[in-house]
């Protein structure tokens, strides 16, 4: 992945830094192969941009984000790039194998927004299914299980879980999260399933939700996302901001309410 951008200040334009086109040329770049059409826009950018003022710009890689898989070629991925004053983001576009990748400046930020949160209940019932601990009758009577998990996520704004969440990991695209559910919300589901299942049947479920719970097993919360871009009128060019999908003093003010809450918590776990 490209680590600096070259950015013409008079154009806003930019493009990838080969660290020098004969050096690109000669393929030896660690871990990278510049195809021909790449070489021939670097080139290109540096005859129409002669004589203008141009920087660098480093890539900060922990913002990538796109709707599809690293692994496909051809997606759109968006990432922030920073002259040591300012942030960028920056869009980058592969529409075609043979084609070189764009990149451009956007004016705007990014916005990631949470949409839904979903129980991964096909994964879920293919793992209660493989279970050697459960008994048969147990097995039978896990979609109220399933069903006490959908009762407890209703009441959980999609918008608000990551705030809440004990922790949250990345899938495969930045469409798609899994997050693990606070002690106090396994309490809750436990309190309902008392109705329905013994105390030898309910302290295998404590055991299953402590082997499952953390992202992304079976037992975490699948959170649907979208991605814009917020468009920013008043935004200067040298300083256009790059949104943090996480704030960390929300972080940091939910990982010491887990806690707390945790204590609480416990006492619901340790009997029926």
């Amino acid at each position: 992945m490209i680590e600096k951008l070259i950015r013409c200040t008079a154009c806003d334009q930019v493009i990838p830094n080969y660290e020098g086109y004969a050096l690109a040329q000669a393929m030896s770049l660690p871990g990278v192969e510049w195809s021909n059409a790449d070489l021939a826009s670097a080139k290109e950018f540096l005859r129409a941009h002669s004589g203008h003022p141009l920087e660098e710009l480093v890539v900060e890689g922990d913002t990538f984000i796109s709707e599809r898989p690293s692994y496909e070629p051809l997606r759109v991925t968006y990432f922030s790039a920073g002259n040591g004053q300012g942030n960028f983001l920056i869009r980058r576009t592969k529409s075609a194998l043979d084609e070189p990748a764009s990149y451009e400046i956007i004016p705007g930020k990014l916005k990631v927004s949470n949409l839904s949160l979903k129980v991964q209940e096909d994964h879920l019932r293919k793992q209660v299914d493989a279970e050697k601990g459960f008994a048969p009758l147990l097995k039978e009577k896990m979609p109220r299980f399933i069903q006490a998990m959908r009762d407890e996520i209703a009441g959980i704004s999609p918008t608000e879980f990551e705030g809440m969440a004990e922790k949250v990991e990345d899938g495969e695209t930045s469409l798609c999260a899994y997050g693990s559910i606070k002690e106090s919300c396994w309490g809750r589901i436990l309190d309902r399933c008392r109705r329905d299942f013994d105390v030898f049947e309910l302290e295998a479920i404590r055991r299953f939700i402590e082997e499952h719970r953390h992202p992304p097993d079976v037992l975490s919360i699948e959170i649907q996302r979208s991605i814009s871009v917020i468009s920013l009128a008043k935004a200067e060019s040298g300083s256009l901001a790059f949104e943090e999908r996480k704030d960390a003093e929300v972080a940091t003010e939910a990982q010491s309410s887990a806690v707390t809450e945790r204590t609480v918590a416990e006492r619901k776990w340790e009997g029926p």
